[in-house]
């Protein structure tokens, strides 16, 4: 396997096609994936093989009783088209194993980087609904739930209606697929492929948190209580008075942060010429430096006195 996102990929592609997670499974329908698979524990030998197998026959297949060889590590028939001739095969195409979904959830939350990662990923609807943990932006207050799905098609519509339209969720999240349906599922969570944040590097095969955040940001929380009232993220300011948070220039965000304070406390009142080297700015005012942005300077500094000014966060 090439990297740990395309095993992820790969394996959640296995759960999509099984009908029984409950069943063993033949590791040879899984190709050169079913090593890598019991090497990272998602899947355990059965020690038990199949006592019936196809084989080629004609321009088809045909069903075999086979003899299972442990000692030599084989598998023995008799050819359908050769009646006198026994075949021999290596034992491992037969060799049923089960799967260990627990194991897997686990990697892929620690993987992900969800919040709580070391708890057991809660199955909402047995072997086709998990929720595998919390993936939280910034210091939001309420992290946004991350779930995971195979074979929705044979759930229950009002299981998968009662599960994903629960009231309970604080705030909008993320259902993993395999692949996006083609129809919105029920409730407010916004269903993606897995595939589109496995990223493009080589080797390890890291999660695109960059592209999983940026669809969180793009979906509304449910209320203001989801966000904090006010922070400087990086580039990104929420105010009290903001609905939302606006993405402000480097230099912008540069003569907030100098002019924010302790939290906790009022800011502070200053001064443009206390500002002006801190923030390294080559704008002449706090007007001048508001004048071409989505803000005004009266929308981010109130004045205080003249040539005096303070940012508009509460303590």
């Amino acid at each position: 396997m090439s990297s740990t996102g395309a095993a992820h990929l790969a394996f959640l592609a296995i759960l999509e096609q099984a009908g029984d997670l409950a069943k063993p499974v033949c590791a040879f329908r899984m190709g050169r994936c079913a090593d890598d698979f019991v090497q990272r524990r998602w899947l355990r030998p059965a020690h038990t093989y199949l006592t019936r197998q196809m084989v080629s026959f004609l321009d088809g297949e045909i069903e075999v009783d086979v003899e299972i060889d442990e000692d030599a590590g084989v598998y023995r028939y008799r050819s359908p088209q050769w009646r006198s001739r026994i075949l021999a095969r290596p034992l491992a195409e037969i060799a049923l194993h089960d799967f260990c979904v627990d194991a897997w959830l686990h990697d892929l939350a620690e993987w992900i980087g969800l919040e709580n990662a070391d708890v057991k990923a809660q199955a909402r609807i047995p072997h086709h609904l998990w929720h595998l943990g919390d993936f939280r932006i910034g210091k939001t207050t309420e992290p946004a739930p991350v779930l995971i799905a195979r074979r929705l098609a044979s759930a229950s519509p009002e299981a998968l209606s009662s599960v994903l339209a629960d009231p309970a969720w604080k705030r909008r999240g993320i259902v993993l697929m395999r692949e996006r349906p083609s129809l919105p599922l029920p409730g407010v969570h916004e269903a993606r492929a897995f595939s589109e944040f496995i990223g493009p590097q080589e080797g390890n095969g890291q999660f695109d948190s960059a592209a999983f955040v940026r669809v969180l940001r793009s979906l509304a929380p449910p209320s203001a209580s989801d966000e904090r009232t006010q922070y400087l993220d990086g580039n990104d300011l929420k105010l009290p008075h903001f609905e939302k948070a606006i993405r402000l220039s480097p230099a912008r965000a540069r003569i907030v942060k100098a002019s924010w304070g302790t939290d906790g406390y009022p800011s502070p009142i200053v001064t443009w010429a206390e500002i002006k080297i801190p923030a390294h700015s080559s704008y002449q005012s706090f007007d001048d430096a508001f004048r071409d942005g989505k803000l005004k300077r009266e929308d981010v500094f109130d004045l205080v006195d003249h040539g005096k000014y303070r940012l508009r966060r509460t303590p």
